[in-house]
């Protein structure tokens, strides 16, 4: 978690020195960068909570406005959005990936390909034909 908090607060350093006060959308664009990125290689899903929760008041609180303010402008917190979606789409990935990883030593058949639509057999029309399975 360490480690995540200091992304997230060298993200606003950069943040804070490349772009302009009125550049919102690209700011909030870095820090939900390093966010999704950090949850997509974590797996403690608390640290991935309190790394978003810091992203999201760093970024209200020092980018949006000033001296810490969170209980500033409403476009602030709606920017903030975003830095949560950003963890739960690196959370996904994560996940998927470990789903993935887990399936690679199970052998799989080999692909088949079918010869023509016409090789698909229909039922038999009467009752007597047919058999359970």
């Amino acid at each position: 978690m360490a480690g995540g908090a200091a992304l997230v607060v060298g993200a606003a350093l950069v943040a804070a020195a490349v772009f302009a006060p009125g550049e919102l959308p690209v700011r909030v664009l870095l820090i939900a960068g390093v966010v999704g990125g950090y949850a997509a290689v974590v797996a403690d899903l608390r640290a991935v909570a309190a790394v978003t929760a810091l992203g999201a008041a760093t970024f209200v609180g020092f980018l949006a406005n000033r001296y810490g303010e969170l209980t500033g402008a409403d476009d602030a917190w709606s920017h903030a959005v975003l830095i949560g979606f950003a963890a739960v789409l690196g959370t996904g990935y994560r996940y998927v990936r470990a789903i993935n990883l887990d399936h690679d030593d199970v052998p799989r058949p080999p692909l088949r390909r079918v010869a023509s639509p016409l090789a698909v057999v229909a039922p038999p029309d009467r009752p007597e034909d047919r058999r359970a399975a």
